[in-house]
């Protein structure tokens, strides 16, 4: 019997969610654009947090250590990763985690990133901001499912020597978890020709049909040699409004200059009370259960809209994703123009979305979805979708 109860959540309207904010006129609209759940967190979180405002001080705290040894517990028991607390930083935020890194790595100018597209739009923005060029191995969709052009991908590598490789892993916006056996590989043609891999695994804790997330650095002696894993409890367990990432690098170089880099960024003052609590939380494993049964939900959440969009709405095609509670879909059959489907789903099927140009050219004609939602909004949602394009529309 479930403990926690998902078909209820509050009304992120009042709370100042991004997701759900509309304008005036749009109440009606079921926000499904940007990634974070609709969900209360898990009770576990809300009672470590409890003691932290009744106390009502926040001054500077050294219990940095009690966190890294959650977070050596965590990969070794979910993982059997091995990693030292000499290989450990925290930052605040997985996307200043890849934008420090990358401010590690590049080093020339001029330099390169590759990254696999359709892409996540604000890591494309942190390498523009880095200064450096995206350098695009593009994926292949083949039989409803996103594959990686490893030929490209090693003739990228190999020809531009791009300063480094930003993995997406699990993918955004495809929901593509990569098996250990891709990992290796891509890890291998990067240590061949000296190519670091930022790997940002913040959707890595739902993996959905018995599948097995690999964080990079327990793929091989490669991996562990070019990877800078970064990874956050936000995305899993709800906690977007209070921003965590753990950043793990066995090369002692990229270790040496990522220590000075976020050195002269004091983020050993940094501290949030709330935000360092509730991740210790979730890797001592308190909120397990909640996890496991808010993953349950999503998966039904998915295959609900899977086959609810393959039996009604068969012009929208569903990419079925692996991991994580996002949806892609491939609206091109709807012979719409692509810089015009979020408006369209937003004015006709009255669902925000996240547009598939937001992704790059190579997510043209698609759009992703938001599933962690109730299932009585996701209905509501799925009726207005087909209603505005279904074959009766």
């Amino acid at each position: 019997m479930a403990e926690f109860d998902f078909d209820k959540a509050p009304d992120h309207r009042a709370d100042g969610s991004y997701r759900w904010e509309e304008p005036e006129g749009y109440g009606d609209v079921v926000g499904m654009g940007t990634a974070d759940l609709d969900f209360p967190c898990a009770p576990a979180i809300r009672d470590a947090l409890r003691p932290i405002v009744e106390t009502n001080t926040y001054n500077y705290r050294a219990n940095r250590r009690e966190l890294e040894d959650a977070l050596i517990a965590w990969y070794e028991r979910n993982y059997g990763l091995t990693l030292t607390r000499d290989s450990l930083f925290a930052v605040p935020g997985t996307l200043a985690a890849v934008r420090l890194a990358l401010g590690v790595l590049l080093r020339r100018p001029h330099a390169q990133v590759l990254v696999q597209y359709p892409c996540f739009g604000p890591i494309r923005e942190m390498v523009k901001l880095s200064g450096a060029r995206l350098l695009r191995n593009r994926m292949k969709l083949e039989d409803g499912r996103y594959e990686v052009d490893f030929e490209d991908f090693e003739e990228k590598v190999r020809e531009e020597r791009p300063a480094a490789f930003v993995l997406v892993s699990p993918q955004n916006p495809t929901g593509r978890l990569f098996s250990k056996d891709e990992l290796a590989r891509m890890a291998k043609v990067c240590a061949k020709y000296h190519v670091p891999v930022i790997s940002d695994e913040v959707h890595s804790l739902m993996p959905h049909g018995g599948r097995k997330f690999t964080p990079i650095l327990a793929v091989s002696p490669e991996a562990r040699a070019v990877g800078i894993q970064i990874v956050s409890m936000s995305k899993g367990y709800n906690l977007m409004g209070l921003p965590k990432a753990f950043v793990a690098i066995e090369n002692p170089d990229f270790r040496k200059r990522f220590a000075e880099t976020i050195e002269a960024h004091s983020f050993g003052y940094a501290f949030n009370p709330f935000a360092d609590a509730a991740a210790k939380v979730a890797l001592e494993g308190k909120a397990d259960a909640w996890l496991g049964e808010a993953n349950a939900y999503i998966e039904a959440n998915i295959a609900h809209a899977v086959k609810f969009l393959r039996e009604e709405v068969p012009a929208l095609v569903p990419i079925e994703p692996e991991a994580g509670f996002l949806l892609w879909v491939d609206c091109r059959a709807l012979g719409e123009d692509p810089e015009k489907l979020g408006d369209l789903f937003r004015e006709r099927a009255r669902v925000s979305v996240m547009n598939g140009l937001d992704f790059g050219k190579a997510g043209a004609g698609f759009v992703r979805l938001n599933l962690a939602v109730t299932r009585a909004n996701l209905d509501r949602a799925l009726d207005g979708i087909r209603r505005a394009f279904g074959p009766k529309a």
